[in-house]
């Protein structure tokens, strides 16, 4: 297949790999369109300078003792709470800094997006953070959630697949979650005390949505040998002196040897499961599965056999390194085909579009949440998936009636709120797609009775909402 020209491939690179071009960026990809994007091929700087998971732990180790005062004495309490009510009804100041530090979190990971000097690297996190999706359907996982994306995927996004799955695993948002933090082994010491049994959701997710896929070939009793192996891997409780996150409990991990796809492993602690995901993400199936998504995430709902097949071989070839199975895809002409393949999800219709606007970092509180809200409405508020598979990547999901109206509705409020911009919208198109502008959207936008009317046009087009 003969190479496109710089410039097409520019406007590939920027809106189906990148974020949609902001600024300048169009003009800086068509220097080596692939080259542009292997350079951000490197974590991004993405940094919630305000908090911690160790801050989050000590923030819900306030909130629960707060709670457990309010419940000894009630009636002292009454006068003082009504000014203060948590949403489950146990009135606290943590909880309002919970709720704050949430809010913090979440926008601070969109603007890092909108922002981002690095948007191939934004995108790759925002495909492994949707992988190993965790949402927020508790008070402590309003924080734990985007902390998950920031301590366990950022670092290793273009290092060991294995050394990604290891610190997910391990990460307490995911271990909340999949309520393993209280799975407890038959025959460790709590477990013939208390008569606490295992839980083995962590276990089934790993392996059916982390790993090797649903079709991976592996049994009922993998999922339990799995769930012995995670058995102890908890956090900490609110009484500990030391809230650190992660913590492994001797006292409930299930002792024993244990077989998983039948590869043994030896009796062991914390190392016996660690071994076992190493060996999981080394698996040809996990790379099959893994390499299918991404290429589907990117470029088509049913990407080219070629090109999965050749990222898979260096999967195989690397143990899981990332950034070699990346590059491959980047190198690989079929990524690179003039179709639109890819109808963009609401985050990406967003982001992109206030890229395109270049929307500043200073803009009001109440528009953030006007963000925030659109994004809810429109089906993929950040960590709001409710289910471990997280959102889905196929176009089918994405491009119904209702969810159209809904992007109406949001390009009509954008292209309001930047009205005053200096860069009128057939010069943002020329930044966004250089003259691969389809004919019909710019007779359209030439036709607008005003410049704000032919942004929301833009916005609206095919060209836009397909990359």
């Amino acid at each position: 297949m003969p190479r496109m020209n710089n410039d097409s491939e520019a406007v590939i690179a920027v809106n189906r790999f990148g974020l949609g071009a902001r600024g300048s960026e169009l003009t800086a990809a068509a220097r080596d369109p692939r080259q542009w994007l292997t350079k951000q091929m490197v974590s991004p700087s993405y940094v919630a300078s305000r908090f911690t998971t160790v801050a989050a732990f000590q923030q819900f180790s306030e909130y629960r003792q707060r709670v457990r005062d309010q419940r000894k004495a009630p009636a002292q309490n009454e006068s003082s709470n009504m000014q203060d009510k948590g949403p489950s009804g146990a009135g606290t100041a943590p909880a309002k800094v919970i709720r704050q530090t949430q809010r913090a979190l979440i926008f601070d990971g969109l603007w890092q997006s909108i922002m981002s000097a690095e948007p191939f690297s934004m995108r790759m996190l925002d495909f492994f953070s949707n992988h190993f999706s965790v949402s927020m359907t508790s008070i402590q996982l309003n924080v734990l959630a985007p902390l998950l994306e920031l301590d366990a995927v950022a670092p290793h996004l273009f290092g060991q697949f294995e050394d990604m799955l290891i610190a997910v695993i391990k990460h307490p948002a995911m271990l909340v979650y999949l309520d393993n933090t209280q799975s407890t082994g038959p025959a460790s010491r709590v477990g013939k005390k208390r008569q606490r049994g295992l839980n083995e959701n962590l276990a089934r997710e790993i392996l059916e949505l982390h790993t090797l896929g649903i079709d991976g070939g592996y049994s009922l009793g993998d999922i339990r040998e799995l769930a012995r192996a995670l058995s102890g891997w908890s956090i900490s409780r609110p009484r500990d002196k030391a809230q650190k996150g992660f913590v492994y409990r001797r006292d409930m991990h299930e002792p024993g040897a244990r077989t998983l796809l039948g590869i043994p492993y030896r009796d062991g602690e914390v190392e016996q499961g660690e071994q076992m995901l190493r060996d999981l993400a080394r698996h040809p199936a996990t790379g099959r599965f893994v390499c299918h998504k991404l290429a589907q995430h990117l470029v088509s709902d049913m990407p080219d056999e070629g090109l999965v097949d050749a990222m898979s071989a260096q999967w195989q070839q690397t143990n899981g390194n990332l950034g070699a199975v990346i590059r491959v895809l980047i190198a690989h002409d079929a990524s690179w085909r003039e179709e639109r393949q890819k109808f963009k999800t609401p985050r990406e219709f967003v982001i992109s579009t206030l890229r395109a606007l270049e929307i500043q970092e200073a803009s009001p509180p109440r528009f953030l949440r006007q963000l925030h809200r659109h994004l809810r409405d429109m089906g993929q508020a950040p960590f709001g998936s409710g289910s471990p598979a997280g959102y889905p990547i196929s176009n089918r999901h994405w491009d119904g009636a209702d969810a159209l109206m809904k992007r109406i509705d949001w390009a009509n409020t954008v292209v309001a709120v930047s009205a005053q911009s200096n860069k009128s919208a057939l010069e943002i198109s020329s930044r966004l797609f250089s003259t691969q502008l389809d004919g019909a959207t710019r007779q359209a936008m030439e036709r607008a009775e005003t410049d704000r009317q032919a942004r929301a046009l833009l916005f609206l087009s095919p060209d836009f909402q397909r990359r």
